[in-house]
């Protein structure tokens, strides 16, 4: 009966739903691996005051906070926007975030990855953490953060091992891969960074679409 719940509350991480989801969450808040994580995502970024933000998958809304807390806010400053396909993370990250909300710094959306193609606006940076290996299609996946982003803008994602027996070498393969995808997908000014954590290092590959942002009325 052990066993059961446990592989129930892992399958808890891809979409938390129900209370084993609401447990989910808790951990994803508490473990310090994954608060780390976070918080070394969002310092990678080099987030300016007036950045307009995307987190895909942003679970309990941890990286959220951290974002939010580099941006100006209000209707000239910039915004955090967080997207998951959650309810129950989506009411979790609107409790942790519920000032930098009122700010005007934090924004949620309920979606999966295709919600990317919908949205109106375009993003200076693009971020995930733990998140990428759960799209079935991760060509897909860089096309559609390809077209959310303005050019010159970024696209992150972190990663860290979390199945049973994973090793070391699972995280530099991880972004060997992924690097190669991005280069086909034409991003430019790859770079990785790994984060020494316990039991496994962390990765996160950042990228920049080319071109500078010229808005509106300007070009």
């Amino acid at each position: 009966m052990q066993g059961l719940m446990m592989k129930g509350l892992m399958r808890q991480f891809a979409k938390p739903e129900g209370v084993l989801g609401r447990l989910a969450g808790w951990i994803m808040a508490h473990r310090s691996s994954n608060i780390r994580r976070n918080q070394w995502t969002v310092e990678l970024l080099g987030l300016g005051p007036e950045d307009q933000v995307l987190e895909i998958g942003c679970g309990p809304g941890l990286a959220l906070g951290y974002a939010a807390g580099r941006l100006a806010g209000g209707q000239t400053g910039g915004r955090v926007t967080g997207l998951d396909h959650s309810a129950v993370m989506l009411g979790q990250a609107a409790r942790r975030n519920r000032r930098e909300m009122a700010a005007g710094k934090v924004r949620l959306q309920q979606g999966g990855l295709d919600q990317l193609a919908e949205m109106i606006e375009a993003f200076d940076q693009v971020y995930s953490v733990n998140v990428f290996m759960f799209f079935p299609d991760p060509d897909a996946a860089l096309n559609l953060c390809w077209n959310a982003l303005k050019p010159g803008g970024q696209l992150a994602t972190a990663y860290m091992p979390r199945h049973r027996g994973a090793r070391p070498e699972d995280t530099r393969l991880f972004a060997e891969d992924l690097a190669r995808r991005m280069v086909q997908q034409g991003f430019q000014r790859i770079r990785t960074e790994t984060l020494d954590l316990r039991p496994i290092p962390a990765v996160c590959v950042l990228g920049q679409k080319p071109g500078v942002f010229i808005p509106a009325g300007l070009g």
